[in-house]
């Protein structure tokens, strides 16, 4: 499952597991190959499902549910104790074999019905039957109902399914642990003007009033989690890809907007088949757009559901939209071969799904939209794991789970998708993709239609590249955190350079008490070389790395998942060559010497020289970085008496780079570079350049009198700008412009700027706004994103507004609330009030076990108040001693 980032915290998918392995351990015993009878869970292995055969009722009115279901299990020993899932059931009819059993009991806590017979079954194969009601849910978990306006107005609701991890008990009475694999036909009896989707192709609808009853083709075996079912008025666009038929279903009347993402699904679908060397073995896979119920996506077998924001494009799309929805796809349809053919064999391998669906996503965007530069783009994502990797009490990638009913404690997402990808990203380099592919295929052909564990998928790749690929991948998939590799350079009499390197684990606070160590797989250039791959197995490591004149990189590509820290002479070297080193290689220097700063080892003087040294070049993520780190020092600014000073010397770094781009884009200009000078104007626009803000109010102007006037692409920056500086009239005109939207695209593009505004007499009506009526139903998750976005200027407005409104902010995704609690406000509020008043707020609102995630987000928070006060201090100095 992907889920997408709301204003800059990530808001995980809900997949409720609790990490029982203590912080800092090395790693533990090598995890045995996947083994069905020692898999982890809670149900006895004694009596296993085969075939299911479901029928549901659903009532959208009265939000209820009934269904009937039969069994085919397999009872490998005589028992007369038949145990299996279920949440806010009740049971009727309970019959084994025709016959009626003894007792019916439900421990609802363990979520586990217990079912007794009369007398001992034999071992062999028995049929269950049982008839039961049901709740549908309001939020995205089970089967839930999900109003929505459509674009005439008028309201309507269809019905979809979320299960991962443990809600398929939900809908139906299940063995709901990833072991238990199965195979499903469901039946559905819906309205008859409704389409009804599901795993598998329609065997046969029968129409009966107005009613209509559909049965599904039998699936093959799969994990119940994956189990999908989709119910309202819904139409398709088609199209087939070698011998899948391929399907987008969107609300009826908006499927074309899903022609791009059917066009990128064949296409991903082809490269995926000859890839992992096993075709997609389903005879259908559909894309569905739901409007509203979860962020991102889910990827049920043949039935992926997508957010409807990240699969259907209008024509005030924009070149972001188009790339989500590409990278979304690839994403989930990754997942068709990881997690779905094979399955992990209990959550703790979690991240053998999203991970690798993570890794595939980017390969197979890099390879079909190589202007992209996705590779570049990852670096983003990885440096956000880096930053929750970089905390004493950070998990690893692999991580016990005890309990998979209780909140997610500690289950990052930033850790299990990725970290993992640029683990693996990593080890492909070490490998080489060809080998890597091929391990990639025997673990595909030697468990379809099972489960696996990571030693099974170490095991494929060892026997394909002849290396004790478990022995390297365990360091970094099985322990916590990531090493920082010191540097040390001698120079020869001729002038050539050795290195020596020593490691440590990285830590923007505390200390490392586990003595963590790792095997790294280096790629070491010096001058403008290839890179060469060397293993770090021990300090004092002595490389030879060219000559004392040539800047060198330990990390080229930025391929690694670790820091480097270059001595005094290897960085001085490196930051006079800066403007002539790979994007890459410039790209993880100024990430590992800003994460250097942030820790306090190194000087704030001695990024800011890189950063000025960039001047020359228009790379997007080299901008993004510095743009990122002068964001952080000039909030921390914010309401001192340097602030203006500091924000004239952001101005005179980014104004030269800005003007010599232009103000319109060149022919040929690949999507990224006009990102980027969006994205410079922008900073300038908020540093208050008044030759920008001037351009933005005369552009926002022409656009409200003719809205094809300004270009989609350009819309958020030039709104955002004129909103930082709106008058009561200008807001209300940006206010129009937000009602005025014609789609749901438009809505999430013109809300969020409302609450940029930094009057704040207008800030407090934003917030208003975002808890009004205008917000259409299915756009409700939007509401948390709006209310935290107003944190940026008005930290003490947003933090009451939050507080004030909390059950109905987290409402939307009821799944998601501890975490929103527990990670995302400690996150977001750090800055609003004292340490201590934060802490006790959230905890009286949050389970116990939650505690330990709470404790470790306020110790980032009270880090973040530290580095505040010394960024403050030295940018301070250094803007004074330039002046």
């Amino acid at each position: 499952m992907r889920s997408i980032p709301t204003a800059r915290a990530v808001l995980c998918a809900s997949i409720g597991l609790a990490f029982g392995a203590a912080a800092g351990a090395a790693p533990g015993p090598a995890q045995a190959p996947f083994s069905f009878d020692a898999a982890p869970g809670h149900l006895p292995k004694n009596v296993v499902p085969l075939d299911y055969r479901v029928a549901i009722v659903p009532d959208v009115e009265k939000r209820t549910l009934r269904g009937t279901e039969s069994v085919d299990l397999m009872f490998k020993e005589a028992t007369d104790t038949i145990q299996f899932n279920a949440i806010g059931m009740r049971f009727e009819g309970v019959k084994l074999d025709g016959k009626a059993v003894k007792s019916v009991a439900f421990d609802e806590k363990r979520e586990i019905v217990t079912v007794k017979l009369a007398a001992k079954a034999r071992p062999g194969r028995h049929v269950l039957n049982l008839a039961y009601d049901a709740k549908i849910e309001s939020g995205p978990r089970g089967l839930f109902a999900q109003p929505f306006q459509k674009p005439d107005g008028s309201r309507d609701v269809l019905l979809s399914t979320q299960f991962e991890a443990t809600d398929a008990r939900r809908m139906f009475p299940c063995w709901d642990e990833p072991a238990f694999r199965a195979r499903f036909q469901l039946t559905a009896t819906v309205p008859a003007k409704w389409a009804a989707i599901s795993n598998m192709p329609v065997e046969k609808r029968v129409v009966k009033g107005d009613l209509a009853t559909t049965t599904f083709q039998r699936s093959p075996s799969m994990a119940s989690y994956l189990v999908e079912f989709t119910g309202g008025n819904m139409a398709k666009i088609g199209t087939r890809a070698g011998n899948t038929d391929i399907n987008v279903w969107a609300v009826r009347g908006q499927e074309q907007n899903g022609k791009q993402a059917l066009e990128d699904a064949r296409q991903i679908l082809l490269d995926y088949n000859d890839y992992f060397g096993v075709p997609f073995p389903l005879p259908k896979l559909d894309a569905i757009a739901v409007p509203g119920g979860f962020q991102g996506a889910m990827e049920n077998w043949g039935a992926i559901t997508y957010n409807d924001q990240t699969l259907l494009l209008t024509p005030t799309s924009t070149i972001d939209n188009r790339q989500l929805v590409f990278s979304i796809s690839a994403h989930e349809m990754a997942h068709q071969w990881f997690g779905d053919l094979v399955t992990m064999g209990w959550w703790e391998d979690i991240w053998l799904n999203e991970s690798f669906a993570s890794w595939g996503a980017a390969k197979e965007t890099d390879k079909r939209n190589p202007s992209w530069r996705v590779r570049e783009a990852e670096d983003a994502g990885k440096e956000a794991a880096m930053r929750v990797d970089a905390r004493s009490a950070s998990r690893p990638v692999h991580n016990a789970v005890e309990n998979e009913l209780e909140p997610q404690n500690n289950a990052d997402p930033l850790i299990i998708y990725n970290k993992g990808q640029a683990v693996l990203r990593m080890l492909e380099a070490y490998v080489g993709p060809d080998k890597f592919r091929e391990g990639i295929r025997a673990y595909m052909k030697a468990r379809q239609y099972s489960n696996a564990t990571s030693t099974d998928l170490w095991n494929a790749l060892g026997a394909a590249s002849g290396q004790d690929i478990a022995a390297l991948a365990r360091d970094w998939i099985e322990q916590p955190g990531f090493p920082v590799v010191a540097a040390k350079a001698e120079c020869d009499a001729a002038g050539a350079r050795t290195v020596t390197l020593s490691q440590s684990r990285f830590l923007l606070y505390g200390e490392d008490k586990a003595g963590s160590h790792w095997t790294i797989p280096l790629r070491v250039r010096t001058g403008d070389g290839a890179p060469q791959s060397v293993l770090l197995t021990k300090d004092g490591q002595r490389v030879a790395a060219g000559r004392c004149d040539q800047p060198l990189s330990l990390n080229a590509d930025t391929d690694g998942f670790f820091r480097v820290a270059y001595d005094d002479a290897l960085l001085a070297v490196n930051t006079r060559r800066f403007g002539a080193l790979p994007d890459g290689d410039r790209i993880a220097l100024l990430d590992d010497q800003w994460a250097l700063v942030e820790s306090g080892k190194q000087p704030l003087d001695s990024y800011l020289a890189l950063a000025s040294a960039a001047a020359d070049r228009s790379n997007e993520r080299v901008w993004n970085q510095i743009l990122g780190a002068i964001d952080t020092i000039e909030r921390a600014e914010r309401g001192t008496p340097g602030h203006d000073a500091f924000v004239a010397w952001a101005r005179a770094l980014v104004k030269p780079v800005a003007t010599r781009m232009g103000a319109a884009p060149a022919a040929g200009e690949t999507a990224g570079v006009q990102r980027l000078r969006r994205n410079l104007i922008a900073h300038l626009g908020a540093w208050g350049d008044q030759d920008v803000v001037a351009d933005a109010r005369r552009r926002f102007a022409a656009f409200v009198a003719d809205r094809s006037a300004l270009a989609p692409d350009d819309q958020a920056s030039v709104l955002t700008i004129v909103a930082q500086n709106a008058d009561a009239a200008t807001f209300e005109q940006l206010h129009a412009v937000a009602k005025s939207a014609k789609n749901e695209t438009e809505v999430r593009r013109f809300y969020p700027i409302l609450m940029r505004v930094r009057d704040p007499q207008l800030a407090a009506q934003a917030a208003r706004i975002a808890l009004s009526p205008e917000i259409p139903p299915q756009a409700d998750v939007l509401r948390l994103g709006l209310v935290l976005a107003l944190s940026g200027e008005h930290p003490q407005l947003a933090w009451t507004t939050f507080t004030t409104n909390v059950d109905r902010l987290t409402a939307a995704n009821p799944g998601n609330r501890p975490n929103i609690l527990a990670k995302t406000a400690p996150d977001v509020f750090w800055n609003s009030i004292p340490p201590e008043t934060l802490q006790s707020w959230i905890k009286e609102r949050i389970e116990p076990g939650m505690a330990d995630t709470l404790s470790d987000s306020m110790q980032t928070a009270r880090f973040r108040l530290d580095e505040k006060n010394r960024l403050v201090q030295q940018a301070d100095r250094i803007v004074k001693t330039k002046s």
